[in-house]
């Protein structure tokens, strides 16, 4: 695989996303050996920015380095996944039981912006193919608002990095019309629970319809890895 030269400005960022971004394509395959050198060859830097990128990728899981023997690209299978989406879950109820203790304001302008992607979803979901509704990816655009709203920099990027694991395990060919639109249904039911929870101060409602919504994914995406023989 060929990768694409880089120029000067700010190399250890570039090489960071060119290589996480071929990861989570799977351009690079699961379990393939990542030669520093082959790396720092193609994308046209010294092999310093292609180590410091590898080291931040691993932290996300992404990669593994095996002692004497090089750098490896890292399988996900069941059991990272189920792990993953249990944390997912643990953080996004960590939002729910920050709601109270923010300002209503900013709670209803949170609201707002999740309105605002879900209604742009609706609405390219009308126009466009799965597969290109998919390519803009408004499940994480949806999922990171919703983190956003406790103001915690910090949860974002732990959130983020594990949305990795979505992407990888989230083949296009997977989904029908029909699991896009049920998914955007929940997305929408989360939101009209969340107004409701903040009317009513009671979020036990809230927190279920995330509850429903993550069990959702986590079979949907264990149905994909078992057909795919275990890990992606």
């Amino acid at each position: 695989m060929e990768l694409p030269r880089l120029d000067n400005s700010n190399l250890w960022d570039k090489t960071y996303a060119v290589l996480k971004d071929r990861i989570v394509r799977r351009e690079f395959k699961p379990n393939q050996k990542l030669s520093i050198a082959d790396l720092a060859s193609q994308l046209g830097v010294s092999r310093t920015p292609v180590r410091d990128a590898l080291t931040r990728l691993e932290t996300e899981g992404l990669v593994k380095t095996v002692s004497r023997v090089g750098t490896f690209v890292n399988a996900i299978e069941i059991d990272d996944l189920v792990d993953t989406i249990d944390m997912r879950l643990m953080l996004e109820l960590w939002v729910v039981e920050k709601l109270p203790t923010l300002p209503p304001d900013h709670v209803t302008q949170a609201m707002q912006k999740l309105k605002d992607v879900l209604d742009q979803a609706a609405a390219a979901l009308k126009r466009f193919s799965v597969e290109s509704y998919l390519r803009t990816d408004y499940n994480l655009q949806f999922h990171l608002e919703f983190i956003k709203t406790a103001r915690n920099k910090k949860q974002e990027e732990l959130y983020l990095a594990m949305m990795n694991y979505h992407f990888l395990a989230a083949e296009r060919s997977l989904f029908t019309k029909e699991m896009v639109k049920s998914a955007l249904d929940q997305h929408y039911a989360i939101v009209h629970e969340m107004k409701r929870a903040m009317q009513q101060q009671d979020f036990a409602d809230l927190k279920a319809a995330i509850k429903l919504h993550l069990d959702d994914s986590k079979e949907r995406l264990i149905r994909r890895l078992e057909a795919n023989g275990g890990k992606i």
